[in-house]
């Protein structure tokens, strides 16, 4: 990976093994590689069973932090929290003296625009896009962000009746794009997200809103 996007973090006994930067986990992995490794599998375990039988949710921050604590649940005691310390990604991510506040004005301001079931699917579509470049900004957790946000992204996609599939995106390719909309330049994320979706079908959509949301979101965005 170029170095320059490399992440930076604040240094906090919270989070790491002392004399070291491996995140103190439920295995007592010491050994940054293993703790990779036996990471990566826990969870995309847990990922092809959200895949199997979602969450259901609000799309509010509570719902962002439920898909964290459900995936990253077996290795860190943390999961589903936000972090205490600052990260930089070349461009610094939200500090963590704003992380509640922005988070709730982001996910407050997708409330407001009723989760975009109203719009065509173009506007969605980039709605989509600014919504995850902003999660992006936010930058919530101490470790697991992307994998987080493409899952509440994508399902969130699907109750609108688009089919939104990142898995075959390079990492380099998402964290260039990423790093972009942070300083407001959304074309390559734009780019991406219309290659990679399509549209699915009315009876597609509604059944995907009885999967994802809870009963009282179902009601208002049905209706």
């Amino acid at each position: 990976m170029d170095s320059k996007y490399k992440y930076t973090y604040e240094w906090t006994v919270d989070y790491c093994y002392k004399g070291t930067d491996v995140l103190i986990n439920k295995l007592n992995i010491t050994n940054d590689e293993d703790l990779y490794n036996a990471e990566r599998e826990l969870v995309s375990f847990r990922i092809s069973a959200f895949n199997d039988k979602p969450l259901k949710g609000n799309f509010d921050f509570k719902y962002l932090k439920d898909i964290h604590k459900y995936l990253f649940q077996d290795i860190y005691s943390w999961a589903g929290d936000i972090r205490n310390c600052n990260i930089a990604k070349q461009d610094l991510f939200c500090l963590t003296e704003h992380i509640e506040s922005f988070g709730n004005d982001v996910f407050n301001k997708l409330k407001g625009e009723k989760y975009f079931v109203d719009y065509d699917s173009e506007t969605t579509l980039c709605k989509l896009v600014e919504l995850f470049a902003d999660i992006n900004a936010l930058h919530p957790f101490r470790e697991g962000n992307g994998r987080s946000q493409r899952i509440f992204t994508r399902a969130l996609a699907k109750i609108n009746g688009i089919y939104l599939d990142l898995t075959n995106v390079s990492k380099m390719d998402m964290i260039v794009a990423s790093h972009e909309s942070i300083n407001g330049d959304y074309q390559k994320l734009k780019d991406m997200f219309e290659k990679n979706s399509h549209i699915m079908s009315e009876e597609e959509r509604l059944r995907y809103i009885k999967i994802y949301c809870s009963s009282k979101l179902s009601s208002i965005i049905v209706n």
